[in-house]
């Protein structure tokens, strides 16, 4: 059994945005990794969006790791769901940046309270990724 959590938050980057982007995935990618985790990030440059998935103590290290960084504010969780298998399990970290027209969906999935569009569009990406 794996935990997942699916959230939203608005980016506290400023005009050093893109050093701060490689700076999270460089991170992310070599500590989801030791932590068993999976998953995806999305950035739309006002918005970010993660879905991780993993053990749920280590998933609650990241969790607290992500709810303390300053580079980002407001942080909504839209799904914590159990799940018997890993949506994401060939990705440590699969990252879209910087993709301005995604802005729409986090901003619906933020609205509506609801991450099921929000995952469809991630499940796209990845699949397009393959």
């Amino acid at each position: 059994m794996f935990a997942t959590w699916l959230y939203v938050s608005s980016s506290s980057l400023g005009q050093n945005a893109e050093a701060e982007i490689a700076n999270i995935r460089s991170i992310a990618e070599a500590r989801n990794p030791e932590l068993g985790l999976t998953g995806v990030l999305l950035f739309s440059g006002r918005h970010f969006a993660q879905f991780l998935e993993g053990a749920q103590a280590n998933l609650h290290i990241m969790k607290t790791s992500i709810c303390s960084d300053h580079r980002h504010a407001g942080i909504v969780t839209l799904q914590t769901n159990p799940v018997e298998k890993r949506r994401y399990g060939r990705w440590a970290l699969a990252y879209s940046g910087w993709a301005t027209h995604i802005d729409r969906v986090l901003a619906d999935a933020l609205r509506e309270n609801d991450g099921r569009k929000l995952l469809r569009y991630m499940d796209e990406f990845v699949a397009k990724r393959h």
